[in-house]
């Protein structure tokens, strides 16, 4: 009788739990991961203040003032322009190669060379081939007017820009 209700239990066991076939999975998940090219730049400081200028001087931020922080996922060059002296109409430097009430502005790429001079009209490349998410510096120097005519405060807007390289 014991063998009899141990066959029932076990016949019983095996109708209630199923059993898996022993075969291969028949699906596979697969991540599958799309980067955009994407270009994006950010640049602090926003600004700089030379103060009071001293005719014939080249007055300058320090060296790796700005730090632009590339987010890009693309490999960039990134070009440098402003948009000339402008504050206050009347009185403004004209914008050029030191000389009575002109002045420009030269950068350079994070080692202090100043040897870009940016233009007022044309971008001028300032940083080449900028890896995908590297960041970095660049400074300002400024080539003073040999003379002034008037004491007003001069302004421009310095302009970089980031393309795929």
């Amino acid at each position: 009788m014991k063998k009899t209700i141990l066959a029932i239990m076990l016949a019983l066991a095996l109708v209630a739990i199923p059993i898996s076939s022993a075969l291969a999975a028949t699906d596979q998940d697969v991540t599958v991961i799309a980067t955009p090219s994407f270009i994006s730049i950010a640049n602090l400081p926003i600004g700089f203040d030379f103060d009071v200028v001293t005719a014939s001087t080249t007055p300058n931020t320090t060296t790796s003032y700005f730090t632009v922080t590339n987010s890009s996922t693309v490999n960039i060059d990134v070009t440098i322009v402003c948009d000339g002296w402008h504050d206050p109409p009347a009185n403004h430097w004209a914008y050029a190669a030191a000389a009575p009430d002109t002045a420009l502005l030269n950068a350079s790429d994070g080692d202090g060379a100043y040897d870009v001079e940016v233009d007022d009209v044309n971008p001028i490349l300032l940083h080449t081939t900028a890896t995908a998410g590297d960041n970095f510096t660049w400074e300002l120097e400024l080539e003073a007017p040999t003379s002034f005519s008037y004491g007003d405060e001069q302004t421009t807007t310095v302009t970089i820009s980031a393309s795929a390289s």
